[in-house]
């Protein structure tokens, strides 16, 4: 994974790494397990062809805000990230994913 590190992406305080696109962008040094992290919703937006990973991440997004009325619970309740977050302690939880192991957690 290509990592790229400077001060302006991601924005806002709360994030300290985003991926776009399989490129993740850091505000200072990544640690394995945010490695990979990313690398698990790499895989993700594999298996649903980059774009339509991002339009069901924000239409997941957008209906996790009207349920909880709170951007980070919102954030934390997608499934593409909680399959993350369950996982990337997991150095080798990518080796023996099944596709599409986010579904298990809508």
């Amino acid at each position: 994974m290509k990592i790229i590190y400077n001060r302006f992406i991601p924005f806002g305080r709360n994030f300290l790494a985003i991926n776009l696109f399989g490129i993740l962008f850091a505000k200072g040094p990544c640690d394995s397990v945010t490695i990979n992290h990313e690398e698990i919703h790499t895989r993700q937006m594999r298996e649903l062809l980059y774009l339509p990973f991002y339009v069901a991440y924000v239409v997941e997004w957008l209906f996790r805000l009207a349920q909880y009325r709170d951007f980070m619970k919102a954030y934390a309740a997608i499934s593409f990230e909680r399959e993350a977050y369950a996982n990337q302690r997991d150095l080798g939880y990518l080796r023996r994913r099944r596709p599409y192991s986010f579904l298990k957690y809508l």
